[in-house]
């Protein structure tokens, strides 16, 4: 049962996300309110939801850092309509400048919006390695999400071109205010970036954290993942903004999504290596600690199909032993 390919996947999910009742609306508002969570932090908090015409794709947590001089963005929603919203609300909080836009990584629900941060004169930063994979991947989802939300909400969508590449380390001055910029390569995402507040000791993580909802791992390699995450926890932050779910106030927080994780590393490796397909996997009854999860079902059968994918191009790569 093995010939079960991440096309077959690709398409259970599809069905597990298929859209609701449409907005209807020709001009629809996501309603983003800032949350102040810290002194000039604030938070757009995305739903805990799948991709619907209800909520407009807006299910990933987007922030900003307010300084002396100008504001720095971290991520830009699911497209352009959510991106010039997020800028409205930064401008109903302060009337500095966005002058950097920061995307965490290239999937579509963190940074679709960002040309409409681009048209309002801000830099545009992502991972030199998420770069590649934005544009191979942009055009076929934009064709997925316009079946998914509906044209409504994607109107005026076009995915922006980022202006600067980072690979390392680097910090923004954003007038009094030092925010620092870090990189991870192939964990959760070809490439991720986080950022941390220094004064406040806040960190913005994206989607290396995953909070009250089942992380994502279509294109990540979880022992990488789970390495950066310990790298995370030991920063010595006050608090996390993970790119899904609630505030994390101690590095403890962030065990289950260590447990989720290496639940979905070990279970494939161990149900591909008996010779079961993807779906005898599936068959398996999920343990019930994980049942809580947002979007478990969804979730962990894409996360099936994609560890099943990867364990087979490992096997093909693997030359036979010698005879």
């Amino acid at each position: 049962m093995r010939g079960l390919t991440r096309r077959a996947g690709l398409a259970l999910v599809l069905i597990a996300v298929a859209p609701a009742a449409g907005a209807g609306d020709s001009d629809p508002d996501y309603g983003l309110a800032p949350a102040k969570v810290a002194d000039g932090i604030y938070v757009l908090w995305g739903r805990q939801e799948a991709l619907t015409q209800a909520n407009g794709a807006n299910i990933a947590n987007a922030a900003f850092v307010v300084g002396s001089d100008s504001v720095l963005a971290v991520d830009a929603g699911p497209t352009r309509r959510y991106g010039e919203q997020m800028l409205a609300a930064i401008g109903a909080v302060t009337d500095r400048p966005v002058a950097t836009l920061v995307i965490t990584h290239h999937h579509l629900d963190h940074s679709f919006g960002m040309a409409a941060f681009a048209a309002a004169g801000a830099e545009i930063v992502i991972h030199a390695e998420a770069l590649p994979a934005l544009d191979r991947d942009s055009e076929i989802l934009l064709a997925n999400m316009n079946e998914l939300i509906g044209p409504d909400w994607l109107a005026g969508t076009a995915i922006g071109a980022p202006t600067r590449l980072v690979r390392a380390p680097e910090t923004v001055d954003l007038g009094g205010r030092a925010v620092r910029i870090l990189a991870f390569a192939g964990g959760h995402s070809p490439g991720d970036l986080a950022v941390i507040d220094e004064a406040t000791a806040t960190l913005i993580a994206g989607d290396l954290v995953f909070m009250g909802r089942a992380a994502a791992v279509l294109h990540a390699d979880i022992p990488t993942w789970l390495d950066q995450i310990d790298h995370l926890a030991a920063m010595g932050w006050r608090r996390l903004i993970p790119g899904h779910g609630p505030l994390v106030g101690a590095p403890a927080e962030l065990d289950p999504l260590r447990d989720y994780l290496g639940f979905v590393e070990d279970f494939p490796r161990r149900s591909h290596g008996r010779g079961d397909s993807p779906l005898e996997a599936l068959m398996v009854p999920l343990p019930p600690r994980f049942a809580a999860l947002a979007q478990i079902e969804a979730e962990y059968q894409r996360a099936i199909f994609s560890q099943f994918n990867k364990f087979d191009r490992l096997d093909t790569a693997t030359p036979p032993p010698p005879e």
